[in-house]
């Protein structure tokens, strides 16, 4: 029954239930002990009326059968038919007949029995006097009828029912009376009372009504309503308390920085704090309501920690708000009631700031490590580069002191070499001279001499002829394959240039000169000792980063690493008995590394040709006085 049904209840003694229910009660046992105490009544009436019609059977067999044998033997139809008819009167007896042995004759009284009935055949037995043998004249039929029997039981039983009918309709109204003015009427009062109940209004004590003629001084429903107002006090404190701590709830989840949320068995969220929707961006909680929340925040994980039905904690989740990344760390604890599983209950904490400090930790722990490799490798390689520099520094002052000391030497042989020159001039050269091959001998040794004289001098590099202009270097190197067509010819041998049309670098262009020219007559003297048409030089010119780098090759025969290691040592050659010198790439390495400030590097293999690779800086380009 619901609240609304029990606003329809009326407090009449006949709208009880309770009055009714005990009334019915009443009435029914009452019913059942009447019932049974008036069939054992009647089954004690039907005995007696069943053995008394019994005991008549058997009175006319002992009393007046045999007076009724003496009429038949006297064949006294008179008295025989008299005696009947007042035998037929006594209680319990509906129906006699006589009948003879012969069957041909019978006297009755009464009426036949049509229904049930008792009955029972009596042989009349006739003794004479002085006679030792009875005589069995006929025959004595006796019939009691049964559904008088039954009458007057229905009867008896009627009355009873209706007598006890009335009783207990008597004493139900006067049951149904009391208990409703010291019952019913008090429990109408507890339950309007308990209606009209609010934890939230002020408290007014339960009073009951108390008929002093009925009800004692203090009775059950008295401790009921003391009881009921203990208990509507203890509920008006407890809703006090239930409502601080709810403000109080209120307040901390309101001002807390972390979400606190809870959902049902479906995932659904049915609460969320103010920062939760702040953050979340909705205005109003219902505007969350009924939404999943592993669906609303975009996170699996979350989904299936809920399908798992089970407490979780540290579930750390990406979320992102408002196109932002944030991090944080979900705690659910699954709640249950009789087994039946009702949802989840939990906080999640912000930990995005923490999670970026730790992401710029170890970034910066990351890139410190990297920094100390970067800066460790850099000191290495800062340390090769000294060391490197170092003895490229210290090979350069060799070979500038070396070259002169050559140059030196050459200039102090210059002049008496001049003398020598002058004399031999003065000689006779004219046929007719017997010593002219010994004066021609002298002349060509002298310019033998000269030559090496001048490539002396060309060792010691100064920078007082040196002219920095920019220079096209596709076009210089054009201009100097011509001066070296006829070589190239001879061996033949192709000469391929490789660089960019509007290349241009400021260097000094005679000294490109002296070097690529060196570099292709090394070539044709050592790398193409044959004439072959696969001969071949490149010279290709590009720039790398502020250097211009010019890489020289060429398909030559090669040289082995011994010989590489000292390639660029003046007079070091491997045919000294052809009249070369050994002077080429020392000329080379001097031009490359005093007067265009640059390195160079070379590789090579015996039968895989010989590569040369220049890397120079843009010079500054002088210019005239006065600009």
């Amino acid at each position: 029954m619901s609240l609304q049904h029990s606003k329809q209840i009326s407090d009449h003694p006949l709208a009880s239930i309770i009055g009714r229910r005990i009334i019915l009660i009443l009435v029914i046992i009452s019913s059942s002990i009447t019932l049974i105490s008036t069939l054992l009544q009647l089954y004690a009436d039907y005995t007696r009326e069943v053995n008394a019609v019994e005991a008549r059977h058997t009175e006319l067999k002992q009393v007046h059968a045999e007076s009724l044998a003496i009429n038949l033997w006297e064949f006294n139809e008179s008295q025989l038919k008299l005696r009947l008819e007042g035998l037929v009167k006594l209680p319990g007896l509906a129906y006699i007949k006589v009948t003879s042995n012969t069957g041909n004759q019978f006297w009755d009284a009464g009426h036949a029995v049509n229904g049930d009935k008792f009955e029972s055949k009596i042989p009349p037995v006739y003794e004479g006097p002085g006679s030792q043998t009875p005589f069995v004249l006929g025959t004595l039929h006796v019939e009691s009828s049964a559904e008088e029997i039954y009458q007057q039981l229905f009867e008896t039983f009627t009355s009873l029912l209706l007598i006890n009918g009335i009783k207990t309709f008597i004493v139900s109204a006067m049951v149904l009376w009391v208990f409703h003015f010291s019952v019913n009427r008090r429990i109408f009062s507890i339950m309007r009372y308990l209606e009209r109940f609010r934890p939230s209004q002020k408290h007014v004590p339960l009073e009951l009504e108390k008929p002093s003629f009925i009800t004692t001084k203090e009775d059950e429903l008295d401790i009921l309503g003391l009881a009921v107002n203990q208990l509507s006090q203890k509920l008006h404190q407890l809703y006090s308390e239930i409502e601080q701590e709810k403000n109080r709830f209120s307040d901390f989840a309101n001002v807390a920085s972390d979400w606190l949320w809870e959902t049902d068995a479906d995932g659904q969220l049915s609460f969320a704090s103010e920062q939760m929707l702040i953050q979340l961006d909705s205005s109003h909680q219902d505007s969350l309501l009924g939404k999943n929340l592993a669906q609303l925040l975009d996170t699996p994980a979350l989904q299936i920690s809920f399908e798992q039905k089970s407490d979780f904690n540290d579930l750390e989740l990406q979320i992102t708000l408002h196109e932002e990344t944030h991090y944080f760390v979900l705690q659910g604890l699954a709640q249950f009631e009789y087994g039946r599983f009702l949802g989840f209950r939990g906080t999640a904490v912000d930990i995005t700031a923490k999670k970026r400090a730790q992401t710029q930790l170890q970034e910066l722990n990351e890139t410190l490590e990297l920094r100390v490799q970067q800066r460790t490798e850099q000191l290495k390689n800062s340390l090769e580069e000294l060391e490197l520099t170092q003895n490229q520094l210290i090979e350069r002052e060799k070979m500038a002191s070396l070259a002169n000391l050559v140059a030196g030497i050459a200039h102090e042989i210059n002049t008496p070499l001049g003398v020598a020159i002058t004399a031999t001039s003065m000689l006779d050269h004219s046929d007719n001279n017997p010593e002219k091959e010994a004066v021609e001998l002298i002349d060509n040794n002298l310019q033998r001499v000269v030559r090496l004289v001048q490539m002396f001098k060309q060792t010691a590099v100064t920078n007082q002829h040196t002219h920095v202009e920019n220079v096209q270097l596709k076009e210089l190197f054009h201009d100097l394959s011509l001066g070296f067509q006829q070589s190239l010819t001879e061996k033949s041998a192709t000469f391929v240039t490789e660089a960019d049309d509007r290349l241009t670098w400021s260097t000094v262009s005679s000294s490109w000169l002296q070097v690529i020219g060196q570099l292709i007559n090394n070539s044709l003297t050592h790398g193409f000792p044959q004439a072959n048409f696969k001969n071949r030089i490149s010279l290709k010119a590009f720039t790398q980063g502020d250097h211009l780098v010019v890489e020289y090759c060429d398909n030559g025969v090669g040289i082995n690493d011994e010989m590489l290691d000292k390639l660029f040592e003046p007079f070091h050659t491997t045919r000294r008995n052809q009249g070369c010198t050994g002077l080429g790439m020392h000329i080379v390495y001097n031009q490359v590394t005093q007067i265009l400030k640059g390195t160079i590097e070379a590789d090579s293999a015996p039968e895989e040709g010989f590569s040369v690779c220049i890397r120079v800086p843009a010079l500054e380009e002088e210019h005239p006085p006065g600009q």
